[in-house]
């Protein structure tokens, strides 16, 4: 019976209030069960209680332990890393700010995003139709698969997050005269001229730099953040022996 629960089912399963958890539905969905004349009289008792065992059953499970599962039609890249920068953008912005999405819609939302390019031909554009279609797809999925697919791109997006971030870090120039005007307050590559340097160094118009995958995108970026750390590296090293030959002089 527990194949039968789709995504969109959990937010009735996660009701905190008892009354207000629409069990009918379940009923209906999992149990096969009719709301007919004769459904009411003779079998509504027995359905009843049998979907509130599978749910007290289901909402025993800590969901936060779901893992992936690799055969799930649900198809996901081998990593974030490999959707396109624009997905990425959207995808950050929405886990990390608050919004008023049910748990299942915003589960949902999130594995759109996350896995539309590696299961649609078309590229993704948020608020398409086919975008649209496919998260209407996601919350008739399994839920357990679609929980832990959810699970496991929360996982990826902290993992890819924290090793650019350490990345970066490791060729991270200061700039004194910057940081007292305020500059330490800028994005090291913001989204403005990381897309004209895309458009730039491989020779595309912005809406293609926008598909570039977000890998792409960052080892682009990287590259010309150590270019710039090991220049300032060779000044550092440049003015320094200056220095010496002064003291030396006198």
């Amino acid at each position: 019976m527990k194949d039968k629960f789709e995504l969109k089912h959990l937010d009735i399963l996660v009701e905190e209030d008892k009354e207000k958890q629409d069990l009918s539905i379940l009923m209906k969905d999992i149990l096969g069960y009719k709301n007919s004349f004769f459904g009411k009289t003779k079998w509504f008792v027995t359905n009843f209680l049998k979907i509130k065992k599978i749910v007290a059953e289901i909402e025993a499970i800590n969901y936060e332990e779901i893992n992936l599962n690799k055969e799930s039609h649900i198809k996901y890249a081998d990593s974030i890393d490999h959707i396109s920068y624009v997905q990425m953008l959207e995808i950050q912005s929405f886990v990390n700010n608050e919004n008023n999405l049910s748990i299942a819609n915003h589960m949902a939302k999130v594995i759109t995003i996350a896995t539309y390019s590696e299961n649609k031909i078309s590229d993704y554009k948020a608020g398409s139709k086919s975008v649209e279609n496919f998260n209407k797809a996601i919350l008739k999925s399994n839920m357990f698969d679609m929980i832990g697919l959810y699970n496991f791109i929360l996982k990826d997006l902290e993992k890819t997050s924290k090793d650019w971030q350490d990345r970066f870090f490791s060729v991270e120039v200061n700039d004194k005269d910057l940081d007292r005007a305020g500059g330490q307050d800028l994005a090291q590559f913001n989204v403005i001229n990381t897309i004209k340097a895309i458009c730039a160094d491989f020779n595309c118009e912005e809406k293609e730099a926008w598909k570039k995958s977000y890998y792409l995108t960052m080892t682009n970026n990287f590259s010309k953040a150590y270019a710039s750390f090991i220049q300032n590296n060779i000044q550092i090293q440049k003015e320094a022996e200056i220095k010496t030959k002064q003291l030396g002089q006198h």
